[in-house]
């Protein structure tokens, strides 16, 4: 939670949703009364539209240059998304020199709502005074790497952005947790095993072998595939398992849907859907309260 650096998960309180009734609910999210489910709708709001303008919004938000992404922050302020924005690594900005990206001091400028606004009124002037010029830039500039990008996006979200990945707060993080807090996926898997299979090789398996990747990453991509499967076998036999659903825009739909806070407290957390049920649990030996050794159990 506190050491990544990217696709870290909104807790409750961040989200303004109503604080923890010990009363109605578990914290780990196995059990929920329906008083408790209702609020925390209420609060956060679920529904197939929204999931769909939340799955558009992220993925058309991160792929594209910074001149569209501005439009589009407008829209993104208005339906929450289950990830935070990346941390400043504190490099400048390649457009504001001596000013990191999210610095406070860069907010001092127009706010995204006013900068926005002005884009789309300056795009619309230049539309108007140059047209088809218009039109062929943005094509290139915009939409053509706007198409590769997405991609990229859409396998890293859900390689790293799932209910059944766990989270670790500074006290009991290390690198081997941190390394095993993602899944492999087949890309397009759920469209078939042939589209599985081309999607796979077109991009060297980059979703399907994602684990062994955090492993270690010097492994190059044409070993990668026996490496993956050797791994993936060793943390099997230790009750490990990091493959999950195939990867593609349904997945990501339903994952938009599933995923909406984890909670403000423990040393292991899971994200909880809009009812705050949580689809697994850290499971803790007798007599231990954090994270060591945990191991997780998960819903049927």
């Amino acid at each position: 939670m506190s050491q990544d650096q990217v696709f870290v998960p909104w807790t409750r309180k961040e989200m303004g949703a109503p604080e923890f009734s010990p009363d109605g609910e578990d914290i780990l999210g196995s059990t929920v009364s329906q008083k408790i489910k209702r609020e925390l709708w209420e609060a956060l709001g679920d529904s197939p539209i929204g999931a769909s303008i939340q799955c558009v919004i992220y993925l058309v938000r991160e792929s594209s240059p910074s001149s569209l992404s501005l439009g589009i922050n407008i829209q993104s302020q208005l339906f929450s998304l289950p990830i935070k924005p990346a941390k400043s690594s504190g490099q400048t900005s390649e457009f504001f020199s001596g000013s990191p990206p999210s610095s406070p001091a860069a907010s001092n400028g127009p706010s995204p709502s006013s900068s926005a606004c002005i884009s789309f009124l300056t795009f619309g002037k230049l539309n108007f005074l140059f047209g088809p010029a218009v039109h062929t830039n943005v094509k290139q500039t915009e939409l053509r790497p706007c198409r590769v990008n997405h991609w990229l996006v859409l396998i890293t979200f859900l390689q790293h952005t799932d209910p059944l990945i766990p989270h670790y707060r500074a006290d009991i993080f290390n690198f081997q947790r941190g390394a095993l807090s993602t899944l492999d996926r087949s890309l397009l898997g759920d469209l078939g095993p042939v589209m599985g299979w081309i999607a796979a090789h077109a991009t060297n398996g980059i979703s399907e072998t994602h684990v062994l990747h955090h492993v270690t990453s010097k492994i190059p991509h044409y070993h990668a595939w026996e490496a993956a499967d050797s791994l993936r076998k060793k943390l099997e036999g230790a009750g490990i398992y990091r493959q999950g659903a195939p990867g593609g825009w349904r997945e990501v739909y339903r994952v938009m849907r599933e995923c909406k806070f984890v909670e403000d407290t423990g040393s292991v957390v899971f994200y909880k859907n809009a009812y705050g049920v949580a689809a697994a649990r850290p499971v803790f030996p007798v007599g231990m309260k954090d994270g060591n050794d945990s191991g997780v159990e998960f819903n049927e």
